[in-house]
């Protein structure tokens, strides 16, 4: 018995032929560090801890979606073993063995797809979990993506292509709005200030179309994503354009609504309009 748990945990981690290969993408890769150019940074763009902690408490909240959808009702051995080793893995941060928590966070991961892609089977073909998820645990999902989207250090100084950290940011969001059927994602570009307002205007739009790129690779429908530009018309401050508000600046601003434009928030609505108004003030 331990051989064969041996066979699987070494298969598991060696160079399988369904995961990508290194540089080629892959969860993994988010834990290397990347010395970055321009301001993007402090030198690297986070602590491995801060990124063990980060993807631990993305997981547990993954988990806990897959608990308010009634996954005990199904697969409750299953269900145990996740929290099994979910408390594995605390303990391992709670000790600061980093190495050892990274390690088994990868599994951990693989491990909660394969459950998520197996409750979703069993329940479409047994109908087994008689409860939805609750309309407070879609809010919660729907923040906890528009957080993640609208987290600061995106972009460099007139480039499109996504920092490091934020491409973890676009993996963690993705893994959570592509759990919910009624999600609608409005993704708008923004420059600084620095350059000429049509060339700001073009590449917002390639910033917003690289999120939506990365967003569909990761798994949520492309039809559930729009885009927009406003170039540099609404800085992310009101302050004096120091190097950090202008970093800030280059920016993708997300708003996350319901796929039925009858249930817009009111915060939504607000950030649409506004950005109409500003359209509308600059055509005059």
């Amino acid at each position: 018995m331990k051989a064969h748990i041996f066979f699987i945990i070494t298969l598991l981690l060696s160079g399988c032929a369904s995961w990508p290969d290194e540089g080629q993408g892959g969860w993994a890769e988010k834990y290397q560090n990347y010395p970055l150019n321009d301001e993007q940074t402090d030198n690297n763009f986070t602590q491995p801890e801060d990124v063990v902690r980060s993807e631990f408490e993305h997981l547990v909240f993954k988990l806990e979606l897959l608990k308010s959808q009634d996954i005990k009702a199904c697969m409750p051995a299953q269900l145990l073993k996740a929290q099994i080793y979910e408390n594995r893995i605390r303990r391992l941060i709670a000790a600061q063995m980093w190495e050892d928590a990274e390690h088994d966070l990868l599994i951990h991961y693989h491990g909660l797809n394969q459950l998520t892609n197996h409750f979703d089977t069993v329940q479409k073909l047994t109908h087994c979990a008689v409860n939805t998820t609750s309309e407070t645990t879609v809010s919660s999902v729907k923040k906890q993506v528009a957080d993640l989207l609208n987290s600061d250090n995106q972009f460099a100084f007139n480039a499109f292509e996504i920092t490091p950290k934020y491409a973890a940011r676009l993996a963690q969001a993705a893994d959570l709005a592509k759990q919910l059927d009624s999600i609608s994602i409005l993704l708008v570009g923004h420059t600084d200030s620095v350059g000429e307002g049509n060339n700001n205007y073009e590449l917002a739009l390639k910033r917003a179309e690289t999120v939506k790129h990365w967003l569909v690779v990761y798994g949520v429908k492309t039809q559930s994503i729009t885009t927009l530009t406003q170039g540099s018309l609404k800085p992310y401050s009101k302050q004096s354009p120091t190097e950090s508000v202008r970093h800030s600046d280059r920016r993708v601003e997300a708003i996350v609504l319901n796929a039925s434009n009858n249930n817009m928030q009111d915060d939504n609505a607000e950030a649409l309009v506004n950005w109409t108004k500003i359209i509308k003030s600059k055509e005059e």
